[in-house]
């Protein structure tokens, strides 16, 4: 966008960022318009977030890609477990 454009207010599209709950943003991290992270999720150091970032989860680089998991594959075993009387 040159700047006749920016002084005519044309080119300045926006959108918002929303990152939900207890998400950790490392150094260094780059997040552009129009992204959510997801609750609990953990994006790594340096990363640029150009897309959305599902809950629960590690992502990193650039663009950013989500590495795994951050829910155990045993987690719903544990919870029934502790929910049987003994």
């Amino acid at each position: 966008v040159d700047y006749l454009d920016r002084r005519h207010g044309r080119g300045t599209l926006s959108a918002p960022i929303v990152i939900e709950d207890d998400v950790w943003l490392c150094a260094n991290v780059t997040v552009l318009k129009g992204v959510r992270i997801g609750a609990r999720s953990v994006i790594a150091a340096g990363s640029v977030v150009t897309s959305e970032i599902p809950p629960n989860c590690l992502a990193g680089g650039v663009p950013c890609k989500v590495i795994r998991s951050l829910v155990p594959a045993h987690a719903g075993r544990v919870n029934e477990e502790l929910q049987r009387p003994a």
